[in-house]
């Protein structure tokens, strides 16, 4: 008896255990005559047994053949469900752990709407929120599903993928005394000689955004002052004369006299495009779809 088989040939003996038909096996099939003739005898081969026997085109099994295939039905019938099982796979039935990086301002957006996302009455995952790192997407853990979200496009390595999710309009942020805060909307050039606050983006912070917007528009912001959150920055904005450009912030979550202003570049309003990151061996998982379009989603209604 030979040590390896061809699982399509479960498949074949299975089909001709229920039809007991030449004919009938070769239509489902779609294989011609010679190719059955050539299967039922490496069949044979492998478990040196006649396994079926002829009369009058009619293939009864041998009480060997009708052993195998209680043996094997389960798992082939598990082994024809795994296409139609994997489309099943969501974040509240995996088996793994998440970890997303992110910088602190896109953090502060997508926390909630993915921990709602991936989150059921019956499941609470572990979701791990943290700073963004390329590193940390490039070589994930052993158990753990991890993705980058972050400003779109980066210099990835082609182990990573990584795909446009939406973009997210820009505002500024100013105390309702600064020289800004009656302004309706906010051009691009208002800002070239006003002091920024920033949010620090881990090991994302070289100003690569920065350099990028001053070289599509000619226009560089001064940023004097660095911190470690959006709410920070709200706060730094309330009792300074910094102005902060970040995404939008809902009012409750806005400090008393901080306002939020639309920027524009040269009347159109400035977005910042966001994509994610994640590494190649998880492409195209049901998962990872789910949670490009729990983020899509979540931009797209800011």
């Amino acid at each position: 008896m030979k040590n390896t088989m061809d699982l399509n040939l479960y498949r074949f003996l299975d089909l001709l255990l229920e039809q007991k038909s030449q004919v009938k096996v070769c239509h489902t099939l779609n294989i011609s005559r010679a190719t059955f003739n050539r299967h039922l005898a490496d069949c044979r081969d492998i478990f040196s047994n006649e396994l079926f026997i002829a009369t009058k085109g009619i293939y009864e099994p041998t009480l060997f053949m009708t052993q195998l295939l209680s043996i094997v039905k389960e798992p082939l019938d598990q082994l024809e469900q795994a296409q139609q099982l994997s489309q099943s796979f969501t974040g509240d039935n995996v088996n793994f752990d998440f970890v997303f990086y992110a910088p602190s301002a896109l953090s502060t957006l997508l926390t909630v709407p993915l921990l709602q996302g991936l989150s059921s009455p019956e499941h609470h995952p572990k979701i791990s929120m943290v700073d963004w790192s390329l590193e940390g997407v490039e070589h994930p853990k052993s158990g753990t599903l991890s993705v980058g979200i972050s400003g779109y496009p980066n210099d990835v390595s082609e182990r990573i993928v990584e795909r446009k999710v939406g973009s997210l309009a820009l505002y500024l942020y100013v105390s309702e005394c600064h020289s800004l805060a009656s302004n309706a909307t906010i051009e691009l050039t208002d800002l070239e000689h006003i002091d920024t606050v920033r949010v620090s983006m881990g090991t994302l912070d070289d100003n690569s955004y920065y350099a990028r917007l001053k070289k599509q528009t000619g226009i560089a912001l001064t940023q004097k002052l660095t911190v470690a959150s959006v709410f920070s920055a709200l706060q730094c904005v309330k009792v300074s004369p910094y102005a902060f450009v970040c995404f939008h912030i809902d009012d409750g979550m806005l400090p008393c006299g901080v306002r939020r202003h639309p920027i524009l570049l040269n009347g159109h309003k400035m977005s910042y495009d966001v994509g994610i990151q994640y590494h190649r061996a998880c492409y195209q998982h049901p998962v990872v779809k789910e949670i490009e379009k729990m983020i899509a989603d979540a931009i797209e209604s800011l």
